[in-house]
């Protein structure tokens, strides 16, 4: 289950989502589009404030093609472990619009995060989301509003919906911090859930670090009861990302 667009950690996210809608709206780029992609490691994949991978490290890879008027489409993959190593990797499938408004970012997503591999009786684990965010870029501050939902949360978990907000600020053309705050609803779990976490990102050519500290109000109990076969997974803690993006495939 990974955040929106490029799902690394949220500074990656966030300047990725950034460099895709500018990769869409250049004037230079060929009429069918532009393909990038890139590759990662990370410390600890985490959704929404939760790990996927038993808090273990976690290869992750992407590609996405961004078209002409703001169209773009993708495929994001991660090793995952939810208990028993089922499922064992996860592969999403992602395309969507963006929309500029007058200087304000409209990116409407259609989300469907797959777990090929994983076998949950009378049930899947893979589900659907709409997804709508508004970005704006105040000089070196980026401003992100996102609502998603889900017609049926993964293992029958009834209707979701979920809200978060995201602040990024570029220290230097090489440095930011960011922070993100988000509200998750499920039908069938147990409560609602906060999630937030804050930190910064590098970057050197084509590679990028991103540290940052991840935490939730998910209690012991109900984090074992719905949102994940260990309690373990809802605690807080520190995740690194380490990236290496390659902007054009073809160049």
């Amino acid at each position: 289950m990974k955040k929106l667009g490029l799902k690394l950690s949220l500074a990656a996210a966030l300047l990725a989502g950034v460099a895709v809608t500018n990769t869409a709206y250049a004037d230079d780029a060929p009429s069918w589009g532009t393909l990038s992609a890139y590759v990662a490691v990370t410390s600890d994949y985490r959704y929404r404030g939760i790990s996927q991978n038993s808090k273990e490290f976690a290869p992750q890879a992407s590609v996405n093609w961004s078209g002409p008027d703001g169209f773009y489409a993708g495929t994001w993959l991660s090793k995952v472990n939810w208990g028993g190593n089922n499922p064992s990797f996860e592969m999403d499938l992602y395309a969507g619009k963006h929309t500029d408004l007058d200087g304000t970012d409209l990116n409407l997503e259609a989300y469907y995060y797959s777990y090929p591999d994983a076998k949950f009786p009378g049930t899947k684990a893979s589900y659907y989301e709409t997804i709508g965010q508004l970005s704006h870029v105040f000089g070196p501050l980026t401003l992100t509003l996102t609502g998603a939902n889900s017609p049926e949360w993964s293992l029958s978990g009834g209707t979701g919906w979920y809200v978060e907000g995201t602040a990024a600020y570029a220290l230097t053309d090489w440095l930011s911090i960011s922070g993100n705050l988000g509200h998750q609803w499920v039908s069938a779990a147990p409560s609602d859930y906060t999630h937030y976490d804050i930190g910064g990102t590098a970057t050197y050519k084509s590679w990028s670090l991103d540290a940052r500290y991840v935490g939730s109000d998910i209690s012991q109990a109900s984090c074992a009861a719905f949102w994940m076969a260990t309690p373990k997974a809802c605690e807080g803690g520190f995740v690194a990302t380490i990236t290496y993006n390659i902007a054009d495939l073809f160049q």
